[in-house]
């Protein structure tokens, strides 16, 4: 039974949708929370495009953009210094 290529780029994007949460849960305990953020969004735009080369629809072309935009936002904030609020009267800091 031959497969509509449809069919065949769907399964391709769960793929990797499911390679991108196992490679950012395998990046997390050696590079932390902000690499493994990165990898997530990275697998999860290549399947967005992937599956935007099918669709051409807006609502497509619209989730691709929305997924490169949070990617952006997302590393630029896991890029700012972490701001640690003043220690409170009284205490010390060791």
């Amino acid at each position: 039974m031959v497969q509509g290529m449809g069919e065949i780029v769907q399964a391709v994007v769960n793929l990797i949708v499911a390679a991108g949460v196992v490679a950012a849960l395998a990046a997390l305990p050696a590079a932390g929370p902000r690499t493994a953020v990165a990898v997530l969004l990275d697998f999860l735009l290549a399947a967005g495009l992937l599956r935007l080369s099918q669709a051409q629809t807006w609502a497509a072309i619209a989730t691709a953009a929305l997924t490169a935009v949070i990617r952006k936002i997302a590393i630029v904030g896991f890029s700012l210094p972490v701001r640690r609020p003043p220690p409170a009267a009284g205490t010390r800091r060791d």
